[in-house]
C-alpha cells in the first residue's frame, strides 16, 4: 500500500483512540465532512458552440467528497484535510476516447502536519500545510513557497517545516522551510533502485539526476525553499514584507500593503525575482492590485472585487496583463451565487467561472456549475486548462449538477 493511501487509515486509526481517550480529559478527535455526486458535461472544443449531443461531447461522473481529521491536546494539534474520489467514469459518443475506469478510488491529501504549541505566542507545524505568504487574495505574486495551482486562488500546500509567532497584537512572523525537493528525490532514488529492467532503471535514474540538479543528495540543503514573511497591522493599514529563497534557483522578495477605507479594500503587493543569482541587476518582476468591498443587508450580502495581475516573464499564466472581476451573493440558508471571470488582456481571451447553491434542506445543497472559455481562439482560455477527465477532447464549455451532503 502506498503512503498516500496508508494516510486515511492511520486517520481512521487514530480517531478509534483519540475518541475514548478524549472522554477522559485527553486528546479529542473530531470529523467534519461532505460527501457529493452529480456529472460534468464538457465540449464545444476550440472549434464550434457546445453541442450537448456532439461526438467530442463528454459526460464525466462526479462521486467523492472532503474529509477533514482534526486532534487537540493542551500544547500540540494534529489535522489531516483529504478529499476522495469514486467517480472517474467518461462515457462519449466518440469511439475514439478511451474509457477510463470506474470506481477506483483517488485520495488527495491537502493538509497532514503535527502542531507543537509553543507558549502564547508561537506555534511549530510538521509536515503538509498551507501557509500563504503576502497579502494577495487572488494573486500572490512574492509566493513561490506555496503557489496557487488553480485559477481561482487554489493552493496544495508545501511539505517541511513551519513556524509562526505573534510579538504583540500588531506584529506576525512566519518562517517556513519546504522540503518537497528533498521529498521528490529521495522518491525518485528509490524508484531507481528498485527498477528491475534496464530501459526502466536508465529512465529512473535520468529522473533522479534531473531532480537533484547540483545536488549531492535528497538531504543537501541546496534542495531546500526558505521562506519568512512579516505582517504588520497599524489602525486601518496592514503591511507585508516577505522574502522566498531556493539556493542556485531564486530569490524573491515582496512588500504588500493594504487599506481599510471605511468598508472599501485597497491591495497592492510587488515582488521582484532575481532568478539563480542574487546580485542581478535586472529581476523579472511581478505584481498585483485590487479593490473589494462588502454590502451587506438584513439577510443578505455581496461582495465585488477586481484585481490586476502583472505576472511577469514566468509563471501560472503565459502572459502578462491579466484582469479578475468578481461577484459574491450570499443569502445564508436559501443560496449562494459566485461568478469570476479571468481576463487575459493581451490576445484577448476570459476564462468565466460560475457557481450556483442552492440551501433546500440544512446541510443539504444542490450546486450548479458552469465553465466557459470566451474570445478569440487563438487566445489562452480558448480551451478549459483542466478537462473533466483525462479522456475528455479540449473543450471550451462544462456544466454540472451536483448534491453535497455536509456532516
Amino acid at each position: 500500500m502506498s503512503s498516500r493511501n496508508l494516510l486515511p487509515v492511520a486517520a481512521l486509526a487514530l480517531s478509534l483512540l483519540c475518541g475514548p481517550l478524549g472522554a477522559e480529559g485527553g486528546p479529542v478527535y473530531s470529523l467534519s465532512a461532505d460527501a457529493q455526486a452529480g456529472f460534468v458535461l464538457a465540449g464545444g472544443g476550440v472549434e464550434g458552440a457546445f453541442d450537448p449531443t456532439s461526438a467530442s461531447t463528454a459526460l464525466a461522473w462526479v462521486l467523492g467528497g472532503d474529509l477533514l481529521h482534526r486532534v487537540e491536546a493542551p500544547g500540540w494539534g494534529f489535522v489531516l484535510s483529504q478529499a476522495f474520489d469514486l467517480a472517474g467514469n467518461a462515457e462519449s459518443a466518440n469511439p475514439s476516447l478511451p474509457p477510463t475506469d470506474l470506481l477506483v478510488p483517488r485520495f488527495k491529501i491537502y493538509e497532514a502536519y503535527a502542531r507543537l504549541d509553543l507558549g502564547d505566542r508561537g506555534q511549530l507545524f510538521f509536515g503538509k500545510r498551507r501557509l500563504g505568504l503576502g497579502l494577495g487574495t487572488t494573486f500572490a505574486p512574492g509566493d513561490l513557497l506555496d503557489p496557487r495551482s488553480g485559477f481561482w486562488d487554489q493552493k496544495n500546500g508545501f511539505r517541511g517545516l513551519g513556524l509562526t509567532a505573534s510579538l504583540g497584537s500588531d506584529l506576525a512572523l512566519r518562517a517556513a522551510l519546504g522540503l518537497d525537493r528533498n521529498l521528490e528525490a529521495y522518491a525518485a532514488g528509490l524508484r531507481a533502485k528498485a527498477s528491475a529492467s534496464l530501459p526502466a532503471k536508465v529512465a529512473a535514474e535520468a529522473a533522479y539526476s534531473s531532480l537533484l540538479g547540483q545536488a549531492g543528495g535528497p538531504a543537501d540543503p541546496r534542495l531546500f525553499v526558505w521562506a519568512l514573511s512579516a505582517d504588520w497591522q497599524a489602525d486601518i493599514a496592514q503591511l507585508a514584507a516577505a522574502a522566498v529563497y531556493a539556493p542556485d534557483r531564486f530569490a524573491r522578495p515582496s512588500l504588500g500593503l493594504s487599506l481599510d477605507l471605511d468598508g472599501l479594500i485597497v491591495q497592492a503587493e510587488g515582488a521582484a525575482d532575481f532568478g539563480a543569482d542574487p546580485a542581478t541587476l535586472s529581476p523579472d518582476l511581478f505584481g498585483t492590485a485590487g479593490l473589494r468591498t462588502t454590502f451587506s443587508g438584513e439577510a443578505d450580502s455581496l461582495t465585488l472585487s477586481l484585481d490586476y495581475a502583472y505576472n511577469g516573464a514566468a509563471g501560472l499564466l503565459l502572459h502578462r496583463h491579466y484582469l479578475l472581476p468578481s461577484l459574491m451573493y450570499s443569502r445564508p440558508e436559501v443560496l449562494d451565487l459566485t461568478v469570476r471571470t479571468l481576463v487575459e488582456l493581451e490576445a484577448p481571451s476570459a476564462l468565466l467561472s460560475t457557481v450556483l447553491a442552492f440551501h433546500p434542506a440544512p446541510d443539504f445543497d444542490l450546486e450548479f456549475t458552469g465553465s466557459f472559455c470566451l474570445g478569440a481562439s487563438g487566445g489562452e482560455f480558448a480551451a478549459l486548462p483542466s478537462p473533466p477527465t483525462p479522456a475528455t477532447t479540449p473543450a471550451a464549455t462544462a456544466l454540472g449538477l451536483c448534491a453535497r451532503v455536509h456532516f
